[in-house]
Formats: C-alpha cells, structure tokens, sequence
C-alpha cells in the first residue's frame, strides 16, 4: 500500500512538472495551450534523462526534433499557399495562464494514453519516455508528423523509449 501510494505521488509531481514546462514551452511560442510536440519537448528537458537518452538512441535531441515541428507548419503554410518567408517576426510570448490547466486537444489526447498506461507500468512510476510512448501512437499530430519528418517510425520510437526505460529502472 505504502509502495502504491509513493508511485503515486511521484506520478502527480511528474505530471504536474510536465505539464507546467509543456504549458512554458507553448506559451513562450504565442500559443495559450501545449499541443502533443510541447509535451515531447518538456519530457525530453525531464530530470530522469529517459527521454532524451531514447532520443539520443535515435540520433535526435530537442534542436533536431524543434526544426522537425518548424517544417510542419511550414509545409502547412505552403500548403496554403503562403510562404513562410513572409511572416517575419515571432509570436509574443504569452504570460502565465489563470485558472484551469489546459491543453490543446494533441496534449489532452497525449495526456490520457500517458494515464491509460498506468497498467502496463505494473507499479513503476511514470518517466519522459512515457511520453515518447505515448506520441508513438499518434498519427495525426504535430509531433507525430515531426518524428516522420526525422525518418523516426513509431516502432524505433518504442524501442528506443522502452529501453530507456529499462535502463533507467536499472541504475534506480
């Protein structure tokens, strides 16, 4: 009982922590809610070094992953008919929110498959790469679309994140 309810505490400062960099990441670049891709980012800047180390497996780090997502909304631009070229300037950051946490519909999708694993982590508490695992199902998203971007299928990001994982759950 003792051991479930340390988990569990330990999952609650982890999410919370999660989330507050997810939400910073977001609102340093203009947008008022994390979508899926600031979720990845915030878990690869985690403590617990899971995330990074799957994405170092990979050859990638967060400078790689961050040009990945800029392609995105380029090609979506362009898409559209619109350079990205003609949008000078950056968005203005955003202050710190009030009330309620919220996400965009990518981080709230994100944020539940990261809940629904809490079975298949049999007791062990959450880590980054939990995060990897989780946007390794998605199809759709910004972060999905990004780690396509970088050649990265959603089964070398399993691997990668699981053996972090291991490797983490070994050395604490």
């Amino acid at each position: 009982m003792l051991t479930l309810l340390r988990t569990w505490l330990q999952d609650t400062k982890f999410i919370a922590a999660l989330c507050r960099a997810a939400e910073t990441l977001a609102r340093h670049e203009g947008i008022a809610a994390p979508g899926s891709e600031h979720f990845v980012l915030a878990a690869l800047a985690l403590p617990d070094g899971s995330a990074a180390r799957a994405f170092d497996a990979l050859g990638l780090d967060a400078k790689r992953f961050r040009a990945a997502i800029g392609a995105q909304f380029a090609d979506a631009l362009a898409g559209a008919g619109v350079s990205s070229a003609s949008l000078t300037g950056q968005a203005p950051s955003l202050r710190e929110a009030d009330g309620l946490y919220n996400a965009a519909p990518s981080g709230q999708t994100l944020m539940q498959r990261v809940a629904d694993n809490r079975h298949a982590r049999q007791g062990r508490p959450l880590l980054a790469a939990d995060v990897l695992l989780a946007v390794a199902a998605e199809e759709y998203s910004i972060a999905a679309r990004a780690l396509r971007h970088l050649q990265v299928t959603p089964e070398a990001l399993i691997d990668a994140a699981r053996a972090a994982m291991q490797e983490r759950m070994a050395t604490h």
